[in-house]
């Protein structure tokens, strides 16, 4: 006896071991986000496409320069000054920046060093030495920086497009999966249920050719079962035939190649009652409607670098320069005398720089400004069709709960009815087909019922998911 209870202990912890993992649909979406390639490759887009945005700023961004240069000049020499050869170290140190509102400054300081051989009149080596200070100002064309300003909205208003578009679509794939997960959790239980209804249906046949071998029934009867059951058994391949498909989806978006699925999902009505979905009357702020919105105001900024192309260019511009020498090879020397500002070089004026192909540069204009006429009605119509698409969404959510309540109703009147003629079968008042045909309504009610369900969780997720887009 002990030994007995002791192979049955063995038995329960081997088939405890080999029970379904249940997997549930927080799980899956955990599993999803981790290794699904359509999310991450979503996710690192978004990412990507958002530092990218900021690239524009590096036009305003200040720019070092610095540069060392070595001469040896040995050419021959019309007079004979500079002698026979001339050696030089070059040494330049600048900061530049163009400032938003369009002027461009730049700072720098640069010496030299010279030797020259056999000068008869000129002593070397010796140093000079020149600090710089420079500005220039756009008075006409790109006055104020517009254009400028405008060439880098463009750019960054197209990623910041292009970002939205993939913080959408990364969005989307997790909507994608969760359907994934509730299309395969209903076609497993149309599995089950196909499952019992070809057996009873086998029954009914089994039972009914017994009948017709006792000369009890017709062998239409047992055609009629037989029937039945053919129509049972193609429904079920047909099942296992959207199961299967159903577990490529579903593992794709883990990113498993593998055709099988060994956990146990939960079940619609679990899903049901946890998935919760404000849906309040104004629609959202969707983030598809906004990358609509940013690629407009990119065909603006376009438009208005573009029209600044008619206009000339004249530009102001003004320098100064402090100058140092010091023919003992002092640098000290010649460095304090460039900043006394002793000996400086001005410089000023303005250059006038006009396109004679004006009309190109007109028609060119226009075209981009018929771009962003274009750009902002596409944005208007995405915002009828997102307010059209929420209203029709909060519409579609309750005509499903209507729908769900009369499919609910009618599944338990399809229940009672199959329980009340098992009554009747035991009772003598009917036949075993006639009760595989109320058992077969009963399947078909809980089907169309659990289909309902799927309806419903996929208008709740698109809700959610859309509400969640305004706030990423």
């Amino acid at each position: 006896m002990k030994k007995f209870l002791m192979i049955l202990a063995v038995a329960g912890i081997a088939s405890t071991g080999f029970a379904q993992t249940k997997l549930s649909l927080e799980e899956y979406l955990g599993q999803v986000r981790e290794k699904g390639l359509d999310y991450r490759g979503s996710q690192a887009s978004a990412e990507g496409l958002e530092k990218q945005s900021h690239q524009q700023d590096l036009i305003y961004a200040p720019t070092l320069i610095a540069s060392y240069g070595h001469m040896d000049d040995q050419s021959q020499q019309i007079l004979p000054f500079n002698g026979n050869r001339t050696q030089a170290d070059a040494v330049t140190l600048g900061l530049s920046n163009k400032l938003p509102f369009g002027p461009s400054i730049s700072v720098g300081y640069s010496f030299n060093n010279i030797t020259l051989s056999n000068s008869p009149f000129l002593t070397s080596p010796y140093y000079t030495v020149a600090p710089t200070a420079s500005l220039s100002l756009p008075l006409f064309k790109d006055f104020g920086g517009i254009q400028t300003q405008a060439g880098v909205h463009k750019v960054q208003y197209q990623l910041e497009a292009a970002q939205k578009g993939a913080a959408f679509q990364r969005g989307q794939s997790l909507f994608n999966a969760k359907l994934a997960y509730w299309k395969l959790a209903l076609v497993r239980s149309e599995l089950n249920i196909r499952q019992d209804t070809l057996e009873r249906s086998q029954k009914i046949w089994e039972w009914t050719k017994r009948r017709v071998a006792r000369n009890l029934a017709d062998p239409p009867d047992a055609l009629q079962a037989e029937a039945a059951v053919r129509v049972a058994e193609l429904d079920l391949q047909m099942a296992k035939e959207r199961e299967r498909t159903a577990r490529f989806q579903f593992n794709r978006f883990r990113a498993v190649e593998k055709e099988d699925v060994p956990e146990q999902l939960g079940t619609l009505e679990e899903s049901l009652g946890s998935l919760k979905a404000e849906v309040p009357s104004a629609p959202p702020d969707r983030l598809d409607l906004k990358a609509v919105e940013d690629q407009a105001k990119s065909q603006k900024a376009a438009y208005d670098e573009a029209s600044q192309n008619i206009y000339p260019d004249i530009t102001a511009f003004a320098s100064w320069t402090g100058n140092g020498l010091d023919k003992n090879n002092q640098f000290s020397a010649a460095n304090d005398t460039a900043f006394q500002g002793l000996y400086p070089t001005y410089k000023f004026g303005a250059q006038f720089n006009l396109p004679l192909d004006v009309f190109t540069a007109a028609r060119v204009s226009e075209g981009y400004k018929q771009n962003y006429e274009g750009a902002q009605m596409t944005y208007e119509d995405k915002q009828i069709s997102v307010n059209q698409e929420w209203k029709d969404l909060a519409g579609h959510l309750q005509d499903v709960d209507k729908r769900l309540g009369m499919a609910a109703q009618i599944e338990e009147i399809q229940k009672n009815k199959a329980n009340q003629e098992k009554t009747r079968l035991e009772l003598g008042r009917t036949t075993q087909f006639q009760l595989l045909s109320f058992e077969n309504d009963y399947a078909l009610a809980r089907l169309n019922r659990l289909s309902l369900i799927l309806e419903k969780l996929s208008t709740l997720a698109q809700a959610q998911w859309w509400l969640t887009t305004e706030k990423q």
